[in-house]
């Protein structure tokens, strides 16, 4: 690769024959050789009287930086159109799941036949771009980009000696969800859970007669004048609550493939954390996210508003599978020594299959906190005679009958592992959309109002 143009292998060949034949035709005497090669001369002369002398610059950008998945963007290059420049080709390659088009990405784009004089060729370009879709979550690398520009007839070329590549963030969406069960423990002033004191709200509490210090706002006419005595109406507080949404990134089973509707068990995670984030989120909660594990730190605080949507897919988008390196691990016991702040709602999505997953519900459970363990194993995995390239991915054996007997093996444990958490009070379910967390949620908030024995 070079910064200046250079003859092509195309143009060797032709001056190599026509250099030969006429050679033969002038030793040999023969003219009609002469006449034969004559086109092929001439090209070869036209091609050298209009060799390109400057050399193009490029320069390539993305149409949008941040995607969703599923939606689609451009990356684009420009070529400087200096003079002699007729063609440019390029190829604009994406990863294993950005889809481009063309797919095999390859394009090309002649100059404009006014940029091909002197006058006008600097403030021409001659662009060539693909499209890309981005199939999944997570950063998505593009490139490197491998672009070059032809003279007349191929005889010279220029070849981008930069090769850059783009990365595009590409944050999942939010699956749907939503809860009619409200939240064991509110905290805070403003929110749509009702409290168990009396307070400004909305809901109703009770109708009692006016005291010293009522506001005025708060009498109930209608029965003040019944009695003939002043009555206020009382409201619960409406407070806020905050939740915590742990994923499981220390391992990624199942095969993702588009066409037979298949999913990982981290990309059931992503979908389903997200979902639970904006519904809260739209009903006036701080939620914050902790990926457990997982090749990059990814920690978001607990706030409400707006933005904090955006925030928790942005980072959603940056979670990866763990790569088992010592960092990681170091990484993963730091944050496993890690609490919630009192009345934090914790909702850990995992696929069971680490110990250290269910071992952190645990001990935040026996802390004091409300757990509640979302199984995001996919479908297609927990059938006992499953088998296939997930299954030898799960389980690091390479052949199907050992691999079918070992995955057996461990859904067994898997199982005996989930009983016994959830006969410590912390619930496991399935992901099953809206209304998940309903049934899970009305239990907690009874089990939080009972009363309960304490020492004194």
């Amino acid at each position: 690769m070079s910064t200046v143009w250079r003859p092509t292998r195309a143009f060797g060949r032709a001056v190599a024959i026509g250099l030969g034949f006429l050679v033969f035709a002038a030793i040999a005497g023969r003219a009609d050789v002469a006449v034969l090669v004559t086109p092929l001369a001439v090209l070869v002369v036209w091609a050298m009287s209009t060799r390109p002398t400057q050399a193009p610059s490029a320069t390539s950008a993305v149409s949008q930086p941040l995607r969703r998945q599923g939606e689609s963007l451009t990356w684009r290059v420009d070529v400087t159109a200096v003079e002699g420049l007729r063609d440019v080709v390029g190829n604009l390659s994406g990863d294993r799941w950005a889809t481009t088009t063309p797919r095999h990405g390859h394009v090309a784009a002649a100059a404009p036949t006014a940029a091909r004089s002197a006058a006008r060729s600097a403030a021409r370009s001659v662009p060539i771009g693909v499209g890309v879709r981005c199939d999944r979550w997570g950063v998505r690398r593009l490139g490197p980009a491998q672009v070059g520009a032809f003279g007349d007839f191929a005889a010279f070329v220029w070849v981008w000696p930069a090769q850059p590549t783009e990365t595009v963030a590409t944050v999942p969406v939010p699956g749907t969800f939503t809860a009619r069960g409200s939240l064991p423990h509110p905290v805070g002033l403003v929110g749509a859970h009702r409290s168990s004191r009396p307070g400004g709200g909305t809901e109703l509490a009770d109708i009692r007669a006016f005291r010293a210090g009522d506001r005025l706002r708060r009498i109930n006419w209608p029965v003040s004048l019944r009695t003939g005595a002043l009555h206020v109406t009382t409201t619960y507080a409406d407070q806020d609550a905050e939740v915590l949404v742990v994923v499981d990134a220390i391992r990624d089973l199942g095969e993702r493939d588009l066409a037979l509707g298949l999913v990982t068990s981290q990309d059931i995670a992503v979908e389903a954390a997200g979902a639970v984030a904006a519904h809260y989120l739209s009903t006036g909660d701080r939620v914050g996210l902790s990926v457990l594990g997982g090749a990059a730190l990814v920690e978001v605080p607990a706030v409400g508003g707006h933005h904090q949507l955006a925030r928790i897919l942005l980072a959603l988008g940056r979670a990866a599978p763990n790569r088992g390196t010592v960092g990681e691990e170091k990484a993963l016991r730091v944050q496993l020594r890690r609490g919630a702040k009192p009345g934090t709602l914790v909702v850990l999505l995992s696929a069971l299959v680490s110990a250290e997953a269910l071992a952190q519900a645990v001990r935040l459970s026996r802390r004091g906190h409300v757990v509640i363990v979302i199984d995001t194993l996919p479908p297609e995995l927990l059938t006992p005679d499953t088998h296939g390239p997930a299954v030898r991915a799960a389980t690091g054996v390479t052949d199907d009958r050992l691999a079918a007997v070992v995955w057996r093996l461990r859904l067994l444990e898997r199982e005996r592992e989930v009983r016994a958490c959830t006969d410590l009070g912390v619930p496991v379910i399935r992901w099953q959309g809206a209304g998940s967390l309903d049934a899970v949620l009305r239990g907690v908030s009874r089990r939080a109002r009972a009363p309960r024995v304490v020492s004194r």
